[in-house]
């Protein structure tokens, strides 16, 4: 009997927590913290824990399927996975030639490390029209950071002095790693702010504890610039002399008062004044990243206001603050391997999405990158791949429409892509017209059911690992993989590199594994990835404190910019100001009658992440959420007739409704509705009792429910609103069930 223990990068969540896996003749046998990692020692949370039951579970895939009758008629036939890249590929090389590079598109998410090797495929291929989950949430917070100062900023938990967690909340069970490191800080005694709809498990240990209406983070950010700046609280040594446009920044925040931020957010004025001061002059500080301001049709704006409030206070890769890391000196970075250069100025032009979303195009990524590779020696700084994403409804709308052009075929990796972004319908009409609908996957998801080809994908304890946060710090971590997949299942880098070679990429694809490309990558160190992930265990630069006064900022005038040049030339605001989101009771008033509570979505349950259907299989973690559950203040469902645990339909704007649990909570603002992400029932695929289409995804998922039409997205990037939407809320009466799932 052979035992061994692997040090294993865990890629269940974004996280990516270090776990020790012991394996017994080739099978996991336990799955633990590891003490020593260190990025995340003493980490993990259940779904990590019981990670093995993914791979053990009894649907999942281990081969690769053909569709043989109608789209989502369930029918299929069973075949090698290389017979199936065969077909695939002489499928896309035909479209190709009728319709160019252009009309294929791929979406990948988080559970896949292959986001580099995709973007390289299809840079190689021709085609600008990728794009990924993280247009949703984190990758669309680097590209304002990078306009404002040149990089995308890392809170330093370890020396801090003050946290800012902006509806963020990071527990035992979710984001594990984080929760640990603010734990940390806080013991040490560091400042807490907390803002939120609802009471979270910060907010009675906060010293500060903000509750605000969703969607109205960028009003009280802009009340502290004002605060900060008239108040004078901000760092004026900093601001002299490394800032441009603080006296256009001062002109532009002179209205936004505490007391008019209290007005849209309903927080008190005095608390939004005092939480300003606490974050001004009790540093360093750090406002660490969360999804919040990514939700909103105001993002960008958000996402400005906390550049500048990080800028003008000081904070700036200053021990305890915000650091601008760079990139490891010799190691290649995944920016380096996508192979951005490769795609023509032309093609890069036909990006869906680019002629109205111009801040997450091509052209704001050849924009910003002569300055960042002055300093950090990378034309296209593409971190966390947040940079040159098409447009996903400008996609669904090609593919349905073919306007400006048809988009026919689409692969979507470890990406349930009906459910991973608003307005499922759209995106659902738009798959349905596809020639070709490829799905790698580790169960036959929803959107896998109405693919042409499934491949079976590796799970993460199935797979090598290189990992630095996709570019974020130069600190690289290596991961073993634990044990071996099933035969036809393949690695999620495989798949582009296979079909790359199919599609006339050999040169560009000379390893024959993930590991060998590693290895060339890691070279230049003097490691290799065997090395790395056995021994080294990480690869880290010496990081210095205020490089800026060596290299000046990564940006246009080498300084940091509240007046954004960037922003101008695209034609956008160069200042942050404040947007009323597109449902809100003061932009339309007629709302407080017919939909007079106002929702939020975009919350992960503790027990998975995103809609990664396996642990809606897995009874470890369903058993303790068996099913999605909407959190009401009770006073509003005492109105509404419904006690704890009844069924309930939140309809949106949009006419449609989704069906979830009640689940009472003082918590809860009571003009605020909370609602689930993610949501379908693996145990109903297949059925045929009424609603159970596509394991009835139309009974409880949050994307059915949400806009994705140009109104509801941010105007420079074009992100969706995800909270703050009008909606109402009733009881779901006898002789319902079953009504609003119809496709």
């Amino acid at each position: 009997m052979s035992k061994e223990t692997k040090w294993v990068i865990c890629s269940t969540c974004d996280i990516n927590c270090g776990l020790l896996v012991t394996v017994e003749d080739g099978k996991v046998k336990s799955i633990k913290k590891n003490p020593d990692h260190p990025l995340t020692p003493n980490s993990i949370c259940i779904k990590g824990a019981n990670a093995n039951k993914y791979i053990t579970h009894p649907d999942r895939l281990t081969h690769a399927l053909k569709r043989v009758g109608e789209r989502g008629s369930g029918q299929w036939e069973q075949i090698s996975t290389k017979q199936a890249l065969d077909e695939i590929a002489d499928k896309m090389k035909k479209l190709i030639a009728e319709d160019g590079p252009e009309t294929i598109g791929s979406t990948y998410g988080w559970s896949s490390n292959a986001g580099a090797a995709s973007r390289r495929f299809m840079n190689l291929l021709g085609s600008p029209n990728w794009t990924w989950t993280g247009y949703v949430c984190l990758a669309n917070s680097t590209v304002p950071s990078k306009a404002t100062y040149g990089f995308w900023q890392f809170p330093d938990f370890h020396n801090t002095k003050c946290i800012v967690l902006l509806g963020h909340a990071p527990g035992p069970q979710r984001w594990t790693a984080e929760y640990l490191w603010i734990k940390d800080a806080l013991d040490k005694g560091a400042k807490l702010i907390v803002t939120d709809p609802r009471r979270n498990s910060y907010s009675d240990q906060a010293d500060i504890f903000l509750q605000v209406k969703p969607a109205t983070d960028s009003a009280y950010l802009l009340a502290w610039i004002n605060v900060i700046i008239y108040e004078d609280l901000y760092d004026k040594e900093f601001v002299k002399k490394w800032t441009v446009g603080f006296e256009q920044l001062t002109e532009r925040v002179k209205d936004y008062t505490p007391e008019w931020a209290s007005e849209i957010t309903g927080a008190p004025a005095d608390k939004i004044r005092e939480s300003a001061r606490m974050y001004a002059t009790t540093g360093p500080a750090v406002i660490p990243w969360g999804a919040v301001p990514d939700h909103h049709a105001n993002s960008t704006q958000t996402l400005r206001a906390l550049t500048i409030l990080r800028s003008i206070t000081g904070n700036l890769d200053v021990p305890g603050g915000e650091l601008l890391m760079g990139y490891h000196p010799e190691i290649s970075s995944d920016d380096e391997f996508e192979l951005n250069e490769r795609l023509s100025p032309e093609q890069r032009k036909k990006q869906l999405g680019v002629d109205r979303f111009k801040l997450l195009s091509w052209e704001t990524l050849e924009k910003t990158g002569p300055a960042m590779e002055k300093v950090w020696g990378k034309k296209y700084s593409n971190q966390v791949s947040g940079g040159a994403m098409a447009h996903p409804a400008s996609m669904w709308e090609a593919m349905k429409t073919g306007k400006p052009y048809r988009l026919r075929a689409l692969i979507s990796q470890c990406n349930n892509t009906l459910n991973s972004y608003p307005n499922t319908t759209h995106i659902y009409e738009g798959l349905m017209n596809l020639d070709l609908l490829v799905v790698m996957d580790l169960i036959k998801s929803p959107t896998a059911q109405i693919a042409d080809y499934i491949l079976p994908a590796t799970h993460w304890l199935e797979r090598p690992n290189l990992f630095n946060y996709w570019d974020w710090i130069p600190i690289y971590q290596g991961g073993e993989q634990a044990v071996e997949a099933p035969e036809e299942c393949m690695h999620d880098w495989m798949l582009w590199r296979e079909l790359g070679v199919r599609l006339g990429q050999e040169k560009d694809w000379p390893w024959k594994s993930m590991e060998e490309a590693y290895d060339e990558r890691l070279a230049p160190a003097g490691l290799t990835w065997q090395k790395l992930s056995t021994q080294d265990r990480a690869s880290a630069p010496e990081l210095g404190f205020k490089k800026y006064e060596q290299t000046g900022f990564g940006t246009p005038s080498g300084k940091v910019e509240l007046y954004s040049s960037i922003f101008e030339e695209l034609g956008y605001d160069p200042l942050p100001s404040w947007i009323e989101p597109p449902d809100s009771h003061v932009r339309k008033p007629e709302l407080a009658k017919s939909h007079p509570l106002t929702f939020f979505t975009g919350m992960r349950e503790n027990y998975w992440f995103h809609s990664f259907g396996l642990g809606r299989s897995i009874k470890e973690l369903r058993g303790r959420e068996p099913d999605p559950r909407m959190q009401i203040h009770p006073d509003t469902a005492y109105d509404l007739d419904l006690s704890d645990g009844d069924w309930a339909w939140v309809e949106s704007t949009s006419g449609k409704r989704i069906k979830l649990r009640s689940w009472l909570s003082n918590d809860t603002h009571p003009n605020v509705v909370r609602v689930p992400h993610g949501w379908w029932y693996p145990e109903t695929t297949g059925s045929e009792e009424p609603g159970a289409a596509l394991s009835s995804l139309w009974k409880s998922a949050d994307a059915v429910i949400l806009h994705d039409s140009d109104e509801y997205c941010d105007k420079e990037q074009g992100n969706f609103q995800l909270r703050g939407l009008a909606c109402k809320v009733y009881k779901v009466e006898d002789g319902t069930e079953g009504t609003s799932y119809a496709i």
